[in-house]
């Protein structure tokens, strides 16, 4: 991906739209993102700008977003300095990812103000900063002390640029001079010129040493120059195992990538490219918690099986003390009071064999010890083979939670998820009196090539819809072999489906599955008919006959191709 200098340059050109208009709203939506609501010609522009460490960026956006109820203190700010304040102006900062907007408005008692918000898009250090006409800084979405060996920011201090190495602006003629700082025999000539130009990326520089084959004194001016006048504005994200985008075609990445999708904005490519990432962020951070839970229950029950494993082997000795009881019991005329022990014939082995006794018990007292050591041994044996299997029965279920949380895509599973573990009792259910709507339940959709429908359920509450309520008896059912995974079900008669349908949904279970990584992964398949609940177990546990094996190799690419968004 390549946010850089010359992708702000060209998005300058959509922010135009920008000046003039009102600020009638700003939301906060998470720590580091706000909204700003602007009407400008007569239509309402929804500006989201970013301070997140791996997520910073600024674009127009179409998308929807929750925001907090308590307003943190950083949005108060804004909202006192910037609504209802009209934008001046908005521009780039030379060829660099800083973006200064300008706002007019009225304090308290209707004097003019004048306040710029500070974009600064620079990865880690990425902030949102809101400066007075005097440019002393008001308020920053991240404060840092004079302590931390950094730019001071905090209320107060007179706003200064960030520490960078001076660089030269690609768009004027200081790009004339880069020829006196490249040291073209020591090497890594790009990452020179990332260094002495502003705004420039590996990606862009990479085309531009492909336009000019190999560096040069004579050519990496005009390298530079003729590759900046070459690129147009047609927004493209290249689809890969590392999704690219830029705000014009590359040559570099078009030879690398087969998949690209073009937008007709650049606010739309950004909006796209960073709304999934920040959607799976805030999932897995709002999943973190629960996945935390389980993690502990599983390791938890791993030691309880161990202990189980130690009590079962420690009540093997359970035969000998009965037999001790016996021999004591048939020798006990032979045995002396107050004897550390006494030594008998077992007839059981025919040899000879020593007891151990307690001195202060009599010989009947100590045989009868010894029976109620073997009682002893033996309840805790039943009991602990018991124990142990539902605890195997626990672990089995946490490692398919464990798998499910690796699934998690949407909010609504995350819900499903920690509604489970309230069920289970993993975690405490909440306290309200009034009723929890029932919700629908949002099953994973695929088509095969053939266009036949393939369900999947991610967890196993839609595991249970899917089998149990949705699918019809004689609809196909996969799951792969001994393994945590998901239920599939190609929702058709065995009569319409052909062996590549079965692939198909086969790869997909295999997919969503422990073995998504593997090769040749055994996927089972057959009739709902025949799959059963077990009784008494945990939810989403199974038994199935009648099946059929086969074995595929999940590739995400095809995966992806049949997934049915509709």
């Amino acid at each position: 991906m390549a946010l850089d200098g010359n992708f702000i340059h060209e998005l300058m050109n959509d922010f135009k739209s920008l000046i003039g208009g009102r600020i009638n709203r700003i939301h906060q939506i998470d720590p580091s993102t706000i909204i700003l609501k602007v009407r400008a010609n007569r239509e309402t522009k929804t500006l989201l700008v970013s301070s997140h460490p791996s997520l910073a960026r600024i674009h127009f956006t179409n998308e929807t977003y929750e925001t907090p109820f308590e307003p943190p203190m950083f949005l108060r700010m804004l909202r006192r300095d910037l609504e209802s304040g009209i934008i001046q102006d908005i521009k780039q900062m030379g060829n660099d990812r800083r973006i200064h907007i300008i706002v007019s408005n009225s304090d308290e008692i209707g004097d003019t103000i004048e306040r710029t918000l500070i974009i600064e898009i620079m990865g880690r250090h990425s902030n949102i900063i809101l400066v007075d006409d005097d440019e002393k800084v008001i308020f920053a979405n991240k404060h840092i002390s004079s302590s931390e060996n950094e730019r001071p920011i905090h209320p107060g201090i007179t706003y200064e640029t960030p520490p960078t190495k001076p660089k030269l602006n690609p768009r004027t003629d200081e790009l004339n001079e880069l020829p006196k700082l490249i040291d073209f025999n020591g090497g890594k000539i790009n990452r020179q010129i990332l260094n002495n130009v502003e705004g420039l990326s590996p990606l862009f520089i990479s085309e531009a040493e492909n336009n000019v084959r190999f560096w040069s004194r004579d050519n990496i001016v005009s390298g530079i120059k003729e590759t900046l006048d070459k690129l147009t504005v047609n927004p493209t994200l290249y689809i890969g195992e590392r999704d690219q985008f830029y705000y014009s075609e590359l040559e570099t990445l078009n030879q690398k990538y087969d998949e690209k999708i073009h937008f007709d904005t650049l606010s739309e490519l950004l909006d796209e490219f960073y709304h999934s990432r920040y959607v799976k962020q805030s999932i897995k951070q709002k999943a973190n918690d629960y996945l935390y839970v389980i993690e502990q229950a599983y390791d938890k029950t791993k030691r309880k099986i161990e202990n189980l494993k130690e009590d079962i082997k420690e009540s093997y000795r359970k035969d000998d003390y009965q037999k001790y009881g016996e021999l004591l019991t048939a020798y006990m005329h032979e045995v002396k009071p107050f004897s550390k022990e006494v030594t008998v014939f077992d007839y059981y082995e025919n040899k000879e064999i020593s007891i151990p006794l307690k001195v202060n018990l009599s010989p009947a007292d100590n045989a009868q010890r010894y029976y109620h050591l073997y009682n002893k041994m033996k309840n805790r044996e039943i009991e602990a083979k018991k124990q142990l299997k539902l605890a195997e029965m626990d672990v089995e279920y946490l490692e398919t939670l464990l798998h499910q949380m690796e699934m998690i895509s949407t909010n609504e599973e995350v819900d499903e998820i920690r509604e489970e573990l309230m069920q289970e009792g993993f975690i405490k259910k909440r306290n309200s009196k009034s009723r929890s709507k029932k919700k629908k339940v949002n099953l994973n959709k695929y088509k095969t090539t053939h266009g036949l429908t393939v369900l999947v359920g991610k967890n196993n509450k839609q595991n249970d819809y899917l089998t149990n309520r949705y699918a019809s008896k004689n609809h196909l059912w996969f799951h792969v072999k001994d393994m945590p995974g998901s239920h599939v079900v190609i929702t058709h008669v065995e009569s319409e489906i052909t062996e590549d349908d079965i692939l198909d949904a086969a790869k997909i279970a295999a997919y969503h599955s422990k073995g998504k990584e593997s090769q040749s992964v055994p996927v089972d398949y057959t009739e709902i008919r025949y799959v059963k609940n077990i009784p008494g177990t945990k939810p989403g546990f199974v038994t199935y006959t009648d099946q059929k094996t086969v074995y595929v190799t999940p590739v995400e690419r095809e995966i992806r191709e049949m997934r049915d968004n509709d």
